[in-house]
C-alpha cells in the first residue's frame, strides 16, 4: 500500500549517516509548494552538525514555500529561487553548482537580473546571450544553460506560457587545435622535472607520471588511493576527484567528471614506481590518499596547478604545456596505435567523437596509403592491349 503523501511545507524522517573521510550525512524527505516530494540532504563533521545543517536548510525551503514566482517576479529572485530550490540539493558535481552560482552572481543578475519573467522575450534574451558571446562562447553557452533552467521553473509556476531559451541556439564553440607532446617531448619534460628541486619537494614529477600513464585528470590524480591500486594486477581504478565544497571544504568526491569509475591496466614502470612508494610506507592520511598533503589531508587542485605554472615559468620551453596537454597526448598516442574508441575508454568519454574532436592531435600525414595507390601510377606497359 502506498504511503501517503507528506503535506505540503513538511519533511519525514531525517537519516543520519557516518561517511568514511566525509563526515556525517543528513537526508530525508521534503514536500514543496509544487506538491513533489525530493530528497534534501546536508553534511556536517559530526552528527549534530549535520542535524543542524539539515533543519537549517529544511528552515530555509519551508521559507521558500509559498513563494510564488509570477510574471512580474524579477529575474534575479527567479535565479536565486532556481539555485535554491533546482541546484543546491541535486546530485550535480559541486564543481557544477559553484560555476552555476558564479554565472548567477557575476552574468545574469548583473545583466538581466532587473528584468521581470514577462519582459524576457527571446528577441531580448538573444540579445544579452550574444552580448556575452562576444567575450567567451564558452560563457555566453553557461549562461544559457542556467537562464533554461531558471525559465523551467518559470513555466512550471505559469509564470511563462514557453520557455524562451529553448528558441536560442548555443553559441558555436571554436574548436582549437590539439597540441599533445611527442614521446621526445615527454622524455624531455620528465627529465627536467626530475632536475627541478622545486618540482621534487611538491612531488611533481609523481603526479605528472600517475597522469601520463592513465589519461586522467588533475582532481582524480590527487583522488586516487591505494585501495583504488591493485599492484599485483597492475591496473588501477579511477573513481572520485577532489573538490572544494562551499560548505565542506576540500573532499574527496566519490565520482568523476564522467561520473562512472573506469578501470585502466598500469604500465609496469609506474607500477615499478608505485611499488617503491607503497614499500616506503608513506602515509595516505584518514582517505589513504596517494598524493596526498604534508598534512596528510587531500591536495588542492589549484595549489598543483600553480606548482606547474611555477615549473613551467623556470622551464620556458614548456610554456604551452597545461595539465590538460597531458590527456590529450594520451589520447593521440593509443588513438595512434589502437584507434580512437580506445582512446575514448581511456580517457572515459561516452563519445569517441568528443576524443577525435578536443583530444587527438592530427597527424602530419593523414594516411600511409602510398602502397595501396601504387598500382595507379605504375609504368605503363607499352607492349600491353
Amino acid at each position: 500500500m502506498p504511503r501517503p503523501p507528506l503535506p505540503v511545507g513538511s519533511w519525514g524522517a531525517i537519516n543520519l549517516r557516518h561517511v568514511e573521510g566525509r563526515g556525517w550525512r543528513a537526508r530525508t524527505r521534503y514536500r514543496g509548494d509544487t506538491g513533489y516530494t525530493r530528497q534534501v540532504e546536508a553534511w556536517g563533521p559530526s552528527r549534530a552538525a549535520a542535524e543542524r545543517a539539515i533543519r537549517d536548510r529544511l528552515t530555509t525551503l519551508v521559507a521558500l514555500t509559498g513563494t510564488t514566482i509570477t510574471s512580474e517576479t524579477r529575474l534575479a529572485e527567479l535565479a536565486t529561487f532556481w539555485l535554491r530550490t533546482e541546484v543546491a540539493d541535486s546530485d550535480r558535481a559541486a564543481n557544477t553548482k559553484k560555476r552555476y552560482a558564479d554565472i548567477v552572481a557575476k552574468r545574469i543578475v548583473p545583466g538581466i537580473g532587473g528584468l521581470a519573467v514577462r519582459e524576457a522575450t527571446v528577441a531580448r534574451m538573444a540579445a544579452y546571450i550574444d552580448g556575452v558571446a562576444h567575450e567567451s562562447a564558452t560563457t555566453a553557452n553557461l549562461c544559457r544553460s542556467v537562464l533554461v533552467g531558471m525559465f523551467n521553473v518559470a513555466v512550471r509556476h505559469d509564470a511563462k506560457q514557453s520557455n524562451p531559451i529553448r528558441e536560442i541556439a548555443a553559441i558555436p564553440t571554436p574548436v582549437k587545435e590539439v597540441r599533445a607532446l611527442s614521446q621526445a617531448d615527454v622524455t624531455a619534460l620528465r627529465k627536467d622535472l626530475a632536475s627541478d628541486k622545486q618540482a621534487l619537494r611538491a612531488d611533481l614529477p609523481a603526479v605528472v607520471d600517475v597522469m601520463l600513464a592513465t589519461g586522467c585528470r588533475v582532481g582524480e590524480a590527487l583522488a586516487l588511493r591505494w585501495q583504488d591500486i591493485d599492484l599485483d594486477a597492475k591496473t588501477v581504478r579511477i573513481t572520485g576527484t577532489i573538490v572544494r565544497d562551499e560548505k565542506l571544504g576540500l573532499v574527496r568526491q566519490d565520482k568523476t567528471k564522467g561520473r562512472k569509475p573506469r578501470a585502466l591496466r598500469l604500465p609496469s614502470p609506474l607500477v615499478a614506481r608505485l611499488m617503491e612508494r607503497s614499500v616506503d610506507g608513506l602515509p595516505g592520511g584518514p582517505l589513504d590518499l596517494v598524493f596526498p598533503t604534508a598534512n596528510l589531508t587531500p591536495r588542492e587542485v589549484s595549489t598543483v596547478m600553480k606548482q606547474w605554472r611555477d615549473f613551467r615559468a623556470r622551464h620556458p620551453r614548456w610554456d604551452w604545456v597545461t595539465t590538460h596537454v597531458f590527456r590529450k597526448s594520451v589520447a593521440t598516442a593509443i588513438e595512434n596505435a589502437d584507434g580512437v574508441e580506445a582512446a575514448a575508454k581511456v580517457l572515459g568519454h561516452s563519445s569517441p567523437r568528443t576524443t577525435a574532436k578536443h583530444y587527438v592531435e592530427a597527424p602530419e600525414l593523414s594516411h600511409d596509403a602510398a602502397e595501396t595507390l601504387a598500382a595507379f601510377v605504375a609504368p605503363l606497359d607499352e607492349n600491353a592491349g
